[in-house]
């Protein structure tokens, strides 16, 4: 019987290759982002904000013939890179939204939603969650509460349920990009993190889905909520 997941922030990046690494495994696939570049037969996708919570409320999860279902929040960003005086208001309200309140919403109607079958929620978490970095400041907060809410959920009592909070390290995306143009004068690490690009010591994002797929393969191995891609090894 097939397999089904749903991710977010499947236009780009890592929600994308683990989208295109699930659907090599055969999997159903139900992308949401603002934009699609995938074309496979068995991707479904739905082009939404996931920063407007009306439009997140609205998502409901397909009705599917399958023991096995998977929610990957993978959708998230860094924001404008200032101290948080330099932040806009709007901003901060649509950082929450997107990297915790959504993933919330989403990991409450997943499991809601298919109360009999095997449940798997990979939350796409950060090294950030567990360092202050200045001008990083929803980022930090957020993917820090992300780790939380993921250790609290694993504490109830919901049936046939493993998920995880998973740190995938330092890897080559938009992120990199917006992180390297930002400004010195605002951002005091920024010499640090362009060093990781011009070093090549960026991980690929094929190599991270790779390792988020076999953790997804492999979930009853990890006795730990909170996971960290470079210390998973593929064998």
């Amino acid at each position: 019987m097939q397999k089904a997941a749903f991710i977010t922030g499947t236009g780009k990046g890592i929600g994308k290759s683990v989208a295109e690494a699930l659907l090599d495994e055969n999997y159903l696939v139900f992308g949401f982002s603002r934009s699609n570049t995938i074309e496979h037969k068995n991707f479904n996708f739905t082009q939404i904000d996931l920063t407007n919570l009306e439009k997140v409320q609205n998502i409901t999860f397909a009705k599917i013939k399958t023991k096995d279902v998977l929610l990957v929040n993978n959708a998230a960003t860094i924001g404008k890179i200032v101290p948080i005086d330099l932040k806009s208001e709007v901003a901060i309200i649509e950082e929450y939204n997107l990297n915790i309140i959504t993933p919330t919403l989403l990991c409450k109607k997943f499991i809601q939603s298919y109360k009999e079958e095997k449940k798997l929620i990979i939350n796409i978490s950060s090294g950030a969650a567990i360092k202050s970095i200045a001008s990083w400041s929803t980022y930090c907060a957020t993917k820090s509460a992300l780790d939380k809410l993921t250790e609290v959920i694993s504490e109830e009592s919901h049936s046939n349920l493993k998920i995880f909070s998973v740190h995938p390290g330092i890897v080559n995306t938009n992120m990199q990009t917006k992180i390297r143009n930002a400004d010195p004068n605002l951002f005091p690490l920024l010499d640090q993190f362009a060093n990781y690009y011009y070093n090549n010591e960026l991980e690929n994002t094929t190599i991270v889905a790779e390792k988020i797929a076999y953790i997804i393969k492999n979930s009853r191995k990890f006795k730990e909520n909170i996971l960290t891609i470079r210390d998973c090894k593929l064998n």
